[in-house]
């Protein structure tokens, strides 16, 4: 009635990375690899899947540029599709879905990584929004790229 209704960010990010999908598959489904980028303090799984360690189930932690994420795996599909949701951060956001989904092509993989969110402060989430969409947009950008170097390597 009159108001307006909330939106979620989206982020959307992707690389091309010249290795194959399942070793590209692997690199970004072992979180405790994730240790090695940069903006990436800890990383480590909290609880494993029902049917595979990184799968469905398991609950992982990473502490990103100071902020703790606790997620959760919510699709597992080797080696084309993971989902999580973030339960848990030291940050207030409502957080939908993250997705990443690898495609092969004829000389490596392609990747494609959405996450959807919004930052629930009253008064200012709104205005913070786009300013956190940015610097996050820009991390998974420089996580991506640190991959690929490795990968590429």
């Amino acid at each position: 009635m009159g108001g307006k209704e909330k939106t979620m960010e989206t982020i959307e990010v992707g690389i091309h990375i010249d290795a194959p999908i399942e070793q590209v598959w692997e690199r970004f489904t072992d979180i405790e690899a994730f240790t090695d980028l940069k903006e990436v303090s800890s990383a480590k799984l909290l609880k494993e899947g029902r049917e595979a360690r990184m799968g469905v189930g398991a609950v992982r932690e990473v502490r990103l540029q100071g902020i703790k994420f606790v997620e959760d795996i919510v699709t597992f599909e080797p080696p084309n599709c993971l989902e999580y949701r973030v339960k848990k951060s030291t940050m207030p956001i409502r957080h939908e879905i993250g997705r990443m989904e690898f495609t092969p092509s004829k000389d490596g993989t392609d990747i494609h990584w959405t996450s959807r969110f919004e930052f629930p402060v009253p008064l200012i989430g709104k205005r913070l929004e786009p300013l956190l969409c940015r610097r996050m947009n820009k991390t998974f950008t420089s996580c991506l790229e640190q991959a690929k170097e490795r990968l590429e390597a």
